[in-house]
């Protein structure tokens, strides 16, 4: 049952895959080839994760510490099914948020994760 309700999971996550770019993940290491940008985010190195839904198509955020630029990903592009999993590692991550604000359609950006939240604990992150 845990494996169907997985597979169930990774197949909501599963954008069409016709994106700009490509998105690899290779031990911890999360990397985006892009026609215009591109890098890479250890997840030990990541603080925050978030939806922007503001472009079109909507992007992951990666924030890694250390005040580096965000490494933004499109949902759709080629590969980035492998990013369920690497999201997924991430200490106190709910899966079943992600997938809720993935296929929301309202148009703004919001936290799914963050390490050490920087706001205090009685405001809402969205």
């Amino acid at each position: 049952a845990a494996l169907i309700w997985l597979g169930v999971q990774r197949a909501r996550f599963r954008g069409e895959g016709d994106g700009a770019g490509a998105v690899q993940v290779v031990e911890g290491q999360i990397t985006y080839f892009g026609p215009l940008t591109g890098g890479t985010v250890a997840l030990r190195e990541l603080q925050r994760l978030s939806l922007d839904r503001q472009m079109f198509p909507a992007h992951w955020r990666l924030e890694p510490r250390d005040d580096k630029a965000p490494l933004l990903i499109p949902v759709n592009a080629a590969g980035s099914e492998a990013l369920f999993d690497a999201f997924a590692a991430l200490p106190g991550l709910r899966t079943e948020r992600m997938l809720f604000e993935l296929r929301k359609t309202r148009h703004d950006a919001v936290v799914i994760w963050e390490r050490a939240p920087l706001r205090p604990a009685h405001v809402l992150l969205h």
